[in-house]
């Protein structure tokens, strides 16, 4: 396998390129549920401080947050 693939895809996952403040938004746990699900490029972004649950878009940058209350209530 070539070493430049490789070094490549390291430097995405660390996120490298993204820009340090992501634009984010506030979804129902419906949305976040179908994210979580899509075949989308996602890892978790969670604010747990704030008790948000979130996904962050690795080709958009996006961040989409979830009340993390409101996520456990609808899976009840």
């Amino acid at each position: 396998m070539d070493a430049a693939i490789l070094q490549d895809g390291k430097r995405f996952r660390l996120g490298a390129g993204m820009p340090q403040i992501m634009p984010s938004r506030l979804i129902p746990a419906a949305e976040f549920r179908q994210l979580l699900v899509s075949h989308r490029r996602m890892v978790r972004a969670d604010r747990r401080d704030e008790r948000l649950r979130g996904l962050r878009d690795l080709d958009t940058g996006e961040v989409f947050l979830t009340d993390e209350r409101r996520l456990i209530e609808a899976v009840r």
